[in-house]
């Protein structure tokens, strides 16, 4: 059996994540959202996928993508949920008034969309195949 990539992993827990985010909306109810951050949140979702994809089958592509998608993604959802209304980018928790799950579930995305983008930025740097088994 070959062994799961740090690159691979980091990708899969951030799909699983963003997945637990997007349920969290849904229990919020979703009448709030600008069609701005559905949309966002549906592009953040696919290219999640598309990452976890790349990073499985070991593509080349797969860490620069990596880091890209998990940087941009970790800003993203901080500036979405943790500032003030500042955009239709905007679903404000302080605003909303959002409760204790609600934040602790956007933080564990966004923390694993940082992790995300530091795995990518490592295999980047090693430039090496980004499983285990492949550097052997």
């Amino acid at each position: 059996m070959r062994r799961r990539s740090t690159l691979a992993t980091a990708a899969a827990i951030f799909v699983a994540a963003n997945v637990l985010h997007t349920l969290d909306h849904v229990r919020q109810g979703l009448d709030g959202l600008t069609a701005e951050i559905q949309a966002g949140g549906i592009l953040l979702t696919v290219m999640a996928i598309a990452t976890l994809v790349l990073a499985l089958r070991d593509h080349p592509w797969a860490p620069p993508i990596a880091a890209a998608v998990g940087l941009s993604g970790a800003v993203g959802i901080l500036a979405a949920h943790a500032l003030p209304h500042w955009s239709a980018l905007s679903d404000s928790y302080p605003d909303i008034g959002a409760d204790a799950l609600s934040w602790a579930v956007m933080l564990v995305e966004a923390g694993a969309a940082l992790a995300l983008g530091i795995a990518g930025l490592a295999a980047m740097r090693r430039g090496a195949p980004t499983s285990a088994a492949a550097a052997r």
